[in-house]
């Protein structure tokens, strides 16, 4: 078990929030990483598929396609706790808080690492991932 949370990244982001258990939460950890990249690939299929050209968002100029995914995968784990909820959602709920999901299943995407050129070892792309579909 201990190889697996090391691979998922939970361990490193989660020692500094120690009231989180990785073990308790790897199942979801799992599930984000797995959703994030199927997600993924549907995406590209889509894009694919419909012969899509690059698209620039106003205000987000200065991001591409892909990027524009992963921001919007980021977005939907946005959100500030108050110091009890973020007890009550650790005490009570087997899902990390957001900020864990979002970076636990970003240091884990190769796609990630590639669209925002992340050097390999930096805290997004770490040279071990666990990539289990």
């Amino acid at each position: 078990m201990e190889e697996l949370e090391l691979s998922l990244g939970m361990k490193s982001l989660m020692a500094s929030t120690p009231m989180i258990d990785p073990v308790s939460s790897s199942g979801e950890n799992i599930a984000d990483n797995g959703g994030l990249r199927a997600s993924w690939f549907a995406y590209k299929k889509h894009v694919e598929d419909n012969d899509k050209k690059d698209f620039y968002l106003p205000g987000l100029q200065n991001y591409n396609q892909d990027q524009l995914f992963f921001i919007s995968f980021a977005k939907l784990w946005c959100m500030q706790y108050t110091p009890f909820a973020l007890q009550y959602s650790v005490t009570n709920d087997r899902h990390p808080p957001g900020h864990f999901r979002v970076l636990g299943a970003l240091q884990n995407s190769k796609e990630f690492s590639e669209a925002f050129r992340c050097p390999v070892g930096s805290p997004l792309n770490p040279e071990r991932k666990c990539l289990l579909w």
